[in-house]
Formats: structure tokens, sequence, C-alpha cells
């Protein structure tokens, strides 16, 4: 005997209401012209219900254009005016067309701002920006190799954008701080032309201009430059520069705010720029005051401190940290600065970022050195040269490895 299984039917009151419910979400969707709804429901095989779709006019770049908050030369995309994407011709959607008129509105009130304020006072002509969660970066850079490529200007705008965060992101790890230690955006201005840095550099950092970029720093981050070909003729040498001078930056403002280059500290507001440059870069070439970096032969040992602070320590020569860390930024010799570089290197390797961050906010609040090492560290600075000179005698090389 067959059995056949019957579903029983809701009772006819319960029919009617199903009936009237979805007449009703229908009647709804056709008042409201929620082409949202209908879109999504037809499922559109171009945009997925999504009602946009990739906007194909950034020749390769979009990845790096999603990457940023705003950029001037996606905003100027005539097909979808920065907001990377377009309507989709197979369906409407309300929601999200409005989403895009709003952020194209956005996006052209920020560069008509940027033009304002920044391009007119740079001669009126048309240059680059750049802006991401932490940066606002001005660019006119010449195109330059990196590698064994060439990148024209927009690139490489979004290059040195991504190595400024890479560089930030560094620091947090190193210090073990957050996001919270900084309460202000990096500024950075980095023109091709010396007219241009001349220019702006007074209006943006109340200060003077010189071929060295100019800093303000504390509670307003802001590095204005130009790539001058003299000193860094290529990409290693402008990055190299961008690192050292943001370091400067992400240190001043990391809380407690204070800048520590003219408070007799010049030993830890050099030595933490020159540990960054070298460790993102291999080299430290940077001096910021240019009664130093303008000396005839400026520099030290090509930029590479290891070996040299070796020898220097064999025969005795390295300097005595109760002198060092009494200079300020422009008393620094060539030597000073190296020395300073070994001091944040050994006291990273030993007692690791975390302690030298609270060592570094100890002195930012006036604590006396002496007792900021004894505090933080547990270290009699009696005994600091001989603990350093020790270290380096085992730590760094009597010459260059051959790679």
């Amino acid at each position: 005997m067959i059995v056949e299984s019957v579903t029983p039917s809701p009772p006819y009151a319960i029919q009617c209401a199903m009936r009237y419910l979805g007449s009703a979400l229908l009647l709804v969707a056709w008042l409201a012209g929620s082409p949202a709804v209908l879109a999504q429901d037809a499922g559109c095989r171009s945009c997925n219900g999504t009602g946009q779709r990739e906007c194909p006019g950034h020749k390769g770049m979009l990845d790096q254009e999603k990457a940023v908050t705003a950029c001037s030369e996606a905003v100027q995309c005539k097909q979808c005016l920065g907001a990377l994407q377009r309507d989709c011709q197979g369906c409407a959607n309300a929601v999200s067309d409005q989403a895009t008129q709003a952020r194209t509105k956005e996006l052209a009130e920020w560069l008509a701002k940027r033009r304002k304020d920044i391009d007119a006072v740079a001669g009126g002509k048309e240059l680059m920006h750049l802006r991401t969660e932490h940066l606002d970066l001005a660019f006119s850079v010449r195109p330059l190799t990196v590698g064994r490529i060439k990148l024209d200007t927009h690139p490489l705008m979004h290059l040195y954008a991504k190595r400024i965060a890479e560089l930030r992101t560094l620091f947090m790890t190193t210090f073990e701080c957050t996001d919270l230690a900084f309460s202000a955006r990096l500024q950075v201005y980095l023109f091709r032309d010396l007219i241009d840095h001349q220019r702006m550099a007074p209006r943006v950092t109340g200060l003077g201009s010189n071929s060295n970029g100019v800093k303000l720093m504390g509670p307003v981050c802001v590095f204005c430059s130009h790539h001058n070909l003299s000193t860094m003729p290529g990409d290693e040498e402008l990055h190299r520069n961008v690192v050292h001078n943001v370091t400067h930056l992400l240190l001043s403002n990391a809380a407690p705010v204070r800048w520590l280059g003219n408070r007799k500290s010049g030993w830890i507001d050099e030595g933490v720029a020159h540990w960054f440059e070298d460790k993102v870069t291999g080299k430290c070439t940077n001096f910021c005051y240019e009664e130093v970096a303008l000396q005839p032969g400026a520099g030290f040992k090509g930029g590479r401190w290891r070996v040299p602070l070796r020898k220097m320590v064999e025969a005795a020569k390295l300097g005595v940290f109760s002198r060092l860390s009494q200079l300020n930024n422009d008393e620094l010799t060539f030597e000073d600065h190296a020395h300073a570089f070994a001091c944040i290197d050994y006291l990273i390797a030993k007692h690791g970022g975390a302690k030298v961050k609270q060592l570094i906010d100890a002195v930012k609040r006036d604590k006396p050195v002496r007792d900021a090492f004894k505090e933080v560290l547990g270290v009699n600075l009696l005994g600091f040269d001989d603990d350093l000179r020790a270290w380096i005698k085992v730590t760094y090389p009597l010459e260059e490895s051959i790679k």
C-alpha cells in the first residue's frame, strides 16, 4: 500500500495574510521607486546587484588609488571623478548612486582647497596631492628610477605615501605604541623645484627655508623640502632623507609632545632619526643643520657607521656620554651623530623599544637623564660608557662584509 505524504495547507486566514503581506511589500517598493531592491532581486550579472562597476580609467593604478583616501590624479578622472567606480548600465541602485555623488562632491571640495592653499602659493602651478589616514602629501618630484623601474611622478607619489605609512608603522612597532600616541597628522611637501619649497616653507612652518628642508615639530608635524639633486641624486637618497626627517616628526609628536633637539637631548633626537634611517635604508647620511651638512666633504664614513664606530672604540677615541648628553642638535659633530646612533642602537638591543620609549618620555618630562636611566632602565650612568664600548666590540664588525 502506498501512503502519499501531503503537507497540510495553512488555515485560510493565514493564507490571506500571507498574500496581503506580499502585495504590501511590492507596493512599498513601487511607491518608493526602489530600484536597488529590484536590482538586487534581479541579480544583475554586471555588478552583482551593487549598481556600480570599477572605473577602467586608472591605467593599472586602481589598487594604489584604493589604498589612499584621496588622490588629485584620481579626482581628475573624467569617468569617475575619483570615486573609482561608475554606475552600472545594466541596472539601477539609488542608494549607491547617492553615496557616489556624495563621495565625488567631497573629493572635489578637498582638491579645490588644496589648489587654493598650496598650488596658489607655489607659483600657481598644479601640483599632485594625496591623502591617507595619517598623511597629507603635496608632491611634484620628477620621475625617478626605483630599483630598475622608472616611475612617473604620480606612481612615485603613491610609493612615497606607502613608505611613510610603513615608517610610521615601524616606529609604533619598535616603540610599542599605538595610534593614540599621536595627536597630529603628518604634513609632507616634496617639491621638484627649490622655488616652490622657498615659497611654501614659511607658509606651512612659520620658518625660513633652506636647501635641506624645514620641519615644524611637536603639536604640528610638517616637513617641507625639495629634491636637491646635488645631495640626493636619486630615489635612494631622497627616500633616506624622508625617513630621517619624518622620524623627527613622529618622535616629537609621540606623547608626551615635545621636540628634544633644543633641550640638551640632541643625542636622542638625532640618534633615533639615524636609527630608523639605518633600519630602513642601511645608511645614515642626513644631518638637519646646514652648518654641519654643508661643510666640505659633509658626511661620516659614507653613511655606514658600525665599522668606524668599532674602530673608534678599539682606538679609545669614542667620546664620553656625559658630554654627548648635554648637546643640542646643532652642536653635534659628525662623530657625535654616529655616537648618538650607537647609543640608541645599544639601548634598543639591550632593553627593548618599549623601555627606550619610556626613557625618552621621562626626558621629555624634564627628568634629568641620569635619573631617567636609573629609574626606567636600572642603569647607573657611571658605567654606561664601558657597557656601550663592550657591546660595540662584540656587536659591530671591524670591516665591512662583502656581499
